[in-house]
């Protein structure tokens, strides 16, 4: 949508139409003859264009303001007057005394059906005077929850204004008399003030497209101070995507900071965020060679996903994300479908990745989805809407980006999510931005996204072919978002980025399992009692005892819970038996009967 063109249209409707309401964009400043001005200059602007005699301004704490105030009909009896003498009352009236025709003046009215009352008199007059209304943050002329008598009457006196004017034929190529109401949105106003009404129209102003972001900054361009600006000029366009023009000139000031020029990505990441250094300008090239080996001292078993992920990560360290789609630098850094048996390390790998891009597991921000199924639940992520409970606090997911930017957002078994928050994550993935409740939008431009899904868990069989069990997993999801979900295009999103994960059937993968849960168990022992616990994991006969109730179906995770039922709850039992005889330097000692650990100790 071009702001040019809906405000082209807003001249065309002007006096076409008793009553406009204007929403959306309407804080920013717009293009008018070479220079950018607000709203109300360029509403002015028209109104001089199409040759209205008077035209005023009003809002809730100023009251009406404009030239030749006394050319207003401020009163019934006034109707029979004309010009000059209606404008007689108007220091009786107001307590103010008569100024120059030319001069700004102000009638202080207290309450918005005062100006209404006003507006009823003047948009109806019967002289041949042409007189143009603004009526600016009309979002906060009506009660918030309800509306109550003086709304009502309000409501009351606009709808007699809109309905009671005398229609002449003769004069029908006429322009009428008109009052443009400028709101943000237009659920901050109740419906019966505009639906079902010819009188009224609703134009909304979008933020500017790509065409005007670069037409105002090849403006400015001068002013501002990046390094290879030539180069980095379409860049700052496409990544200036969703702004307004006041924002683009907020951003060419801040560009003015500096003692000199910085790289536009530095600068962009400063002026969003307040970080002088990006986690992702961080990683080191000795770091990435690493990658591999630290990811798999986390995730044992899935090597091939290890791989996978690497290579999404080393796009975005190379900036390559997402270039084959769009030039434009908002989308996720990257993006990646974990699918798989339960227990086999997804949401483990996803920790692991949130540690060594930002050195901090608790950069990982986790939604479980089995909490998101409700019909209404995507008003969850993005708070609730006007009105109703919760409004205020906004949404969880997008309050967890603005207070953490840098992260990674893991959604976690998105086949239990609503439908309606598919919606939600198409445009994540396409636009990288949300919008919340009170119309902030959240940028995911340096965010690290991942799904989960155990879809196809219950019906793919162990098979020594690992291939042949990814390729099953794939099919799955496909044959889910196509066909059970009926969003490809969701699908399409995800691209190749789907990573199938692979039954942990290998004993040598389970006995490293583990080992990596049985020392943990060793440091608790000795920090608390100074006592060591010896266990031979090299031992066959003891892997297969700690491992006998596991079954290869639930992953690592019935490895743990094999793992508990054959060695913890017995260990904890033993130590409750025997704490009077643990000293520091006691050995607990293990061994195998009737095919169960015992434990016996050795001091």
């Amino acid at each position: 949508m071009s702001v040019k063109k809906e405000l082209n249209q807003l001249r065309n409707l002007i006096g076409i139409k008793k009553a406009i309401i204007l929403e959306g964009n309407v804080d920013d400043i717009y293009e008018l003859n070479g220079k950018y001005v607000n709203i109300h200059e360029y509403l002015n602007y028209i109104f001089g264009e199409k040759k209205y005699s008077d035209h005023f301004i009003y809002d809730k704490n100023s009251g009406v303001k404009g030239y030749n105030l006394k050319n207003l009909i401020l009163t019934k009896t006034d109707q029979v007057k004309t010009g000059e003498a209606a404008g007689d009352n108007f220091a009786e009236l107001f307590g103010t005394e008569e100024t120059e025709t030319n001069s700004d003046e102000t009638i202080p009215l207290k309450k918005p059906i005062e100006f209404f009352s006003l507006l009823n008199k003047n948009l109806n007059r019967g002289d041949e005077r042409k007189m143009a209304f603004i009526a600016d943050y009309t979002d906060f002329v009506f009660s918030d929850m309800s509306l109550d008598a003086e709304d009502r009457g309000v409501l009351t006196e606009f709808a007699k204004t809109l309905k009671e004017a005398k229609f002449v034929i003769s004069k029908i190529d006429d322009l009428m008399n008109c009052v443009v109401l400028i709101t943000k949105k237009i659920n901050q106003l109740p419906p019966s003030l505009y639906l079902d009404n010819p009188e009224i129209i609703i134009a909304t102003l979008p933020k500017p497209n790509r065409a005007e972001r670069q037409e105002f900054l090849s403006t400015v361009k001068s002013r501002i101070q990046v390094t290879d600006l030539s180069t980095e000029f379409e860049n700052i366009v496409d990544a200036t995507e969703g702004w307004t023009i006041k924002e683009l000139a907020h951003f060419v000031k801040f560009s003015c900071n500096f003692n000199q020029p910085i790289g536009f990505l530095k600068l962009f990441n400063i002026y969003k965020f307040g970080e002088k250094t990006s986690p992702w300008e961080d990683l080191s090239y000795e770091k990435m060679l690493s990658i591999k080996n630290e990811l798999k001292k986390r995730v044992i078993g899935q090597d091939d996903a290890v791989d996978k992920v690497a290579k999404v990560i080393y796009k975005a360290y190379t900036g390559l994300t997402g270039i084959t789609y769009s030039a434009k630098r908002s989308k996720p850094k990257g993006t990646l479908f974990f699918v798989g048996p339960t227990g086999t390390g997804k949401t483990e790998l996803a920790k692991a990745i949130a540690q060594f891009l930002f050195n901090d597991e608790a950069s990982l921000i986790r939604f479980d989805m089995s909490e998101y199924g409700q019909e209404n639940a995507d008003q969850k992520l993005i708070g609730a809407p006007p009105g109703y409970v919760g409004f205020e606090g906004g949404g969880q997911l997008t309050n967890a980006i603005k207070q953490k930017p840098f992260s990674v957002i893991l959604f976690d078994e998105i086949e239990k999510a609503s439908p309606k928050i598919f919606d939600k994550f198409l445009q994540i993935l396409e636009d990288g931005r949300l919008t919340d409740n009170t119309g902030q939008t959240v940028s995911f431009s340096e965010s690290f996204i991942i799904f989960t899904s155990n879809i196809g868990a219950a019906d793919v069989q162990p098979n020594p072919n690992k291939e042949q069990v990814y390729k099953e997993f794939i099919n799955k999801v496909q044959h889910h978002f196509n066909f059970e979900l009926n969003r490809p295009e969701l699908l399409g999103r995800f691209g190749n980025n789907i990573v199938p994960f692979n039954f942990i059937s290998d004993l040598k993968l389970k006995s490293q399992i583990v080992k990596q849960k049985v020392r943990p168990i060793q440091i608790a022992i000795y920090e608390k009692y100074k006592a060591e616990l010896h266990i031979d994991l090299t031992n066959a006969q003891v892997l297969n005892v700690l491992l006998k109730d596991a079954d290869e179906r639930r992953g690592g995770r019935d490895v743990l819970n094999s793992l508990e039922t054959n060695l913890v709850d017995p260990l904890s039992e033993f130590i409750f038996t025997n704490l009077q005889n643990l000293r520091p330097g006691t050995k607990i000692l293990t061994a195998i009967d009737q095919n169960q650990i015992i434990f016996k100790i050795n001091v």
